[in-house]
């Protein structure tokens, strides 16, 4: 079977220096500051002016407000031109726009009385619109006004829109802003598309998405009326959650991991602390998440990995605010442009979005862009498969990336397949040790970086292998289940007796469900 080329994109860091050094001129606009800089983004492929976010900081590392701008998660919207009218400083800056294009760093002076203008070029690493996969936070937690603006910024195109918080107030709101959804150019439609819609309902560890009007083919279940995923993956609910038949997807990146901080475990709100070590510091959370997921597949559930910046399970009441939109996103795959997944067609509609992060062809991301294939499938297919037969099959990939990566790993039913620093994987121009399969099971490929603040990574869904139309169901993740549901309990049993109540028959039948499950279990 051939294999791809992969694209290996290291990030570029551009650093400027620019100093500003007219003097004898004041600027209208902004009377209190001592001189003006005019920023303007452009992409360096097209030439077409584009929004993008602003983080700037004083020498001293003192983040730096600029009057009447929007906020953009520890940035600002830089809306294509904007002016910064800046007091004496040196100043650090970065220019971001998603994990599709190059950071941009850099650093200026700004003197007394002085105005410069200056243009900052963005380079795309990767399209990966025109490759099929479309961008989306399944959480957004926002506030709706200058939402598209927020999204353009961010190069998102899709947003689940929890209830989102009134917007905050704050000195001069009143002020005209530099620009607003209304006032985004001509070039929206080249920038878009921005789907959004009020979708998801909050119900303690659960979000709540009502199904969208879609030609794709319904569940055997005719009264179903909404996806349930799981936004706490570390709840002391959880395997009540699971046992319960309602859950299709479960958040592995959600607002504990989050732009410029890290979030401990003890801050996540109602959940277990791991029983096992190797979890704890920084990028604990994240570690946990992943080891559950693969859990919850070792035990024959095949729930959809999911992706977003408003989960509101860490501090809850400001989470919206701590990053922005689309920091952890969910890629959705197209459909096959022929007969396999190795040509795809755009994503063309909202409801065509979700019908594919539902369907498991799919990827999260709060950095590394991962577009893989396994025998020549996106991820979500099954392969069916008769007892005696082997498959032979290859994970194929194309990766970009910023940040260093520190192993990029292929998992087969919970183990490491294949393993390799960024540089070896290079190397061998990208390719993979083809995997011989035959019994029941499932594959995931992820890449993770050495980002140090919290766990940064790529995670495709996963790719299921039947034998005989029997699903893998492990006996050690079952069993795994089994205590947490136990610690559960016990938990529960704290509750007043009037708040225990409601959750004596889910309890029941979720020993019920743990306990047929284990004598169903097929593998070790």
């Amino acid at each position: 079977m051939p294999f791809s080329t992969p694209v290996l994109c290291k990030a570029a860091i551009l650093w400027v220096w620019i100093a500003i050094a007219i003097t004898g001129i004041e600027t209208p606009s902004a009377p209190a500051a001592d001189g003006t800089l005019t920023l303007i983004t452009r992409d360096d492929a097209n030439r077409t002016s584009v929004p993008a976010r602003l983080e700037l900081r004083t020498s001293t590392g003192r983040r730096t407000a600029v009057r009447r701008t929007i906020a953009s998660g520890p940035g600002i919207t830089l809306p294509g031109k904007l002016e910064l009218p800046l007091s004496s400083n040196q100043y650090r800056f970065k220019v971001i726009r998603g994990p599709e294009y190059r950071v941009i760093s850099g650093n200026f002076d700004v003197q007394r009385g002085a105005v410069d203008e200056k243009l900052v070029e963005l380079s795309r690493m990767v399209d990966m619109q025109a490759e099929g996969y479309l961008s989306g936070d399944m959480a957004a937690f926002f506030p709706t006004n200058n939402l598209r603006l927020r999204m353009a910024t961010e190069d998102l195109h899709v947003a689940a829109l929890l209830d989102p918080p009134p917007a905050a107030g704050r000195p001069g709101a009143d002020e005209p802003l530099q620009m607003a959804d209304k006032e985004l150019n001509e070039d929206e439609a080249n920038l878009g598309p921005f789907w959004y819609s009020a979708r998801a309902k909050a119900d303690g560890d659960l979000l709540v998405y009502p199904m969208m009007n879609t030609d794709a083919p319904q569940p055997d279940d005719a009264t179903q009326t909404s996806h349930v995923a799981i936004a706490n993956p570390l709840a002391i609910q959880l395997p009540v959650h699971l046992a319960s038949g309602k859950v299709d997807g479960i958040f592995l990146l959600g607002d504990w991991l989050r732009e410029g901080s890290s979030i401990p475990l003890n801050k996540i709100r109602d959940s277990r602390p791991p029983a096992e070590i190797g979890f704890s510091g920084a990028l604990g959370p994240g570690r946990y998440a992943e080891a559950i997921y693969w859990r919850i597949l070792e035990a024959g559930l095949p729930l959809v990995p999911l992706a977003g910046t408003g989960t509101r399970q860490a501090n809850p009441d400001s989470a919206w605010a701590s990053a922005a939109i689309g920091y952890n996103r969910t890629y959705a795959i197209g459909s096959p442009m022929y007969d396999d997944d190795r040509r795809l067609n755009p994503v063309a509609s909202e409801a065509e979005y979700y019908d594919a992060v539902w369907a498991g062809r799919s990827m999260i991301t709060n950095g590394p862009l991962l577009r893989p294939t396994l025998g020549g499938f996106a991820p979500g297919h099954r392969f069916q498969a008769s007892s005696g037969e082997s498959l032979e099959m290859s994970v194929e990939l194309h990766l970009a990336v910023r940040d260093p990566v520190e192993y990029l790993e292929v998992i087969h039913n919970g183990e490491i397949f294949y393993s390799a620093p960024l540089a070896k994987f290079a190397e061998t121009r990208g390719v993979i040790p083809g995997l011989k399969i035959n019994k029941s099971g499932w594959v995931l490929v992820r890449v993770v970086t050495e980002h140090e603040e919290h766990f940064r990574a790529a995670i495709s869904a996963p790719w299921f292998i039947d034998f005989d139309d029997q699903p893998r169901i492990s006996r050690k993740a079952v069993e795994f289940f089994g205590v947490w549901l136990n610690d559960c309990e016990n938990e529960l049993k704290k509750l007043p007796a009037d708040e225990l109540s409601k959750f004596i028959e889910p309890v029941r039948m979720a020993r019920q469900f743990w306990r047929q499950r284990l004598q169903d279990a097929n593998a070790d």
